[in-house]
């Protein structure tokens, strides 16, 4: 879970909800390209694993860009 210091502005829990978002997609599709076998669908993962760090990147420089701090929590 991603918390902020300041988490009363909906900007800044909604681009937080984002990047944690964006996170757990990442892990999904890493785990889905660790399985698959079929030339095609390990292609399409690759292209969505480049999309989805593209959007990650661009997500931290806006947090940055806002002073988003984020502590990183771990999950159970």
């Amino acid at each position: 879970m991603l918390k902020t210091k300041d988490n009363t502005s909906s900007e800044k829990t909604g681009i937080l909800s984002e990047i944690e978002k964006i996170s757990d997609q990442m892990i999904k599709n890493e785990q889905l390209f660790n399985l698959i076998t079929d030339d095609l669908l390990i292609e399409s993962l690759i292209y969505e694993q480049i999309s989805l760090k593209h959007r990650y990147a661009h997500l931290l420089k806006t947090a940055k860009e806002k002073g988003i701090t984020v502590n990183f929590i771990d999950r159970l």
